[in-house]
């Protein structure tokens, strides 16, 4: 039986708001984790993916579905929103609003990778600040998105770095076969933001090197691209592989497979695939953005490099085919780090936040 970690008598007293738990993504997977970890966990989809009808017709509902639960369900003491930035942020509006209107406690869980960009690009700044003041809290997933929040106007005591899940590792009696080769993975998906395509370039800037070194297998929605068109047409199918989006037991076989895990983003919160990969005690290849600095640290659990240098990609990668020992060993700094990130230490402190807020005097 599957251990909860927050039961039905606290849980009852919180309604999730959030992206539906069938689209793919690192929200999704977050709320799937908690839906696995909460018993009766009460929760409303806000969005789905579609045309602008579809999904303004799922808000919609979704609104009608959140009023008439706060303004009958007297236990309901909590609305805990999974947002992000964009037409997301304009959709949490609405729903902060109505629950600040029945009277609830709000707390914002911020997924944004790119709030800066948006807020910098938004025409009412003052009005999103005003928004982000309603809540009383503010979830972040990392210190500098604290840091960064608090600098645009938001009361730094309401904001709390609450890390994204993780499960334990299902680790495989043998993880692959020693073929002599470097086992490497990037999920994710497939775009510029998240640099699958500096990967490739610096694949293919060092061909001869890495056409019999490396076994590359890449994982998630293509957004920018065609990636199997690229792979084919720069000779890659010999030893780079993509495989659509990567979930279940499929993604459990992959962890068990790399040996190093890839992903070169320009901008981050902390990526749930990062997390997963230092569970099964891979050292990570990635960039100084957003939280990614605060568990990644050169030479320690993994190599950072700045975004869009490929040149750095292919001499992370090079380092580790040829210092196999140091995978071993940076795979386990990596273990360690991430055990902040299990369950029963987030949830512990999820229901910590959650106590605090159903308490008289309400000091969050």
């Amino acid at each position: 039986m599957q251990r909860k970690y927050i039961n039905k008598e606290l849980s009852s007293q919180v309604l999730f708001l959030g992206v539906s738990m069938k689209t793919k993504g690192g929200m999704t997977a977050v709320l799937v984790s908690y839906d696995k970890y909460i018993e009766n966990m009460r929760f409303i989809p806000t969005w789905k993916l579609g045309n602008k009808l579809v999904k303004s017709w799922y808000a919609l509902q979704a609104l009608v579905r959140t009023w008439f639960l706060l303004t009958f369900d007297k236990c309901i003491k909590i609305v805990h929103i999974h947002g992000a930035a964009n037409a997301s942020f304009d959709r949490c509006k609405l729903f902060i609003r109505l629950a600040k209107k029945c009277g609830k406690k709000v707390i914002l869980h911020e997924h944004a990778a790119d709030f800066v960009e948006y807020y910098q690009e938004a025409g009412d700044k003052q009005g999103i600040t005003d928004t982000l003041k309603m809540c009383d809290a503010l979830i972040v997933l990392s210190q500098s998105w604290k840091e960064y929040f608090s600098s645009i106007g938001m009361d730094k005591d309401k904001i709390h770095v609450l890390n994204n899940i993780v499960s334990p590792p299902e680790i495989a009696p043998e993880k692959h076969t020693e073929d002599g080769k470097l086992h490497l993975m990037y999920m994710g998906e497939i775009s510029k933001r998240k640099g699958g395509f500096d990967l490739l370039k610096a694949i293919v800037d060092n061909k001869e090197y890495f056409a019999d070194k490396l076994l590359l297998r890449m994982g998630g929605n293509e957004v920018d691209g065609d990636i199997k068109a690229y792979i084919r047409e720069n000779g890659l199918e010999s030893f780079i592989t993509y495989e659509g989006w990567i979930a279940g037991q499929k993604k459990i076989d992959c962890l068990n497979w790399e040996d190093v895990y890839i992903l070169p983003s320009y901008n981050e919160g902390l990526p749930i695939a990062i997390l997963e990969a230092m569970a099964y005690s891979h050292p990570v290849i990635s960039t100084p953005v957003g939280g990614i600095p605060e568990i990644i640290k050169s030479g320690e659990n993994g190599i950072l490099v700045e975004p869009g240098d490929t040149k750095g990609i292919a001499d992370a990668i090079k380092f580790y085919f040829e210092n196999r020992e140091a995978i071993r060993k940076q795979g386990n700094n990596a273990f360690n780090v991430v055990q902040d990130f299990f369950p029963e230490k987030v949830f512990g402190d999820l229901k910590t936040l959650y106590l605090k807020m159903l308490s008289k005097d309400c000091l969050v």
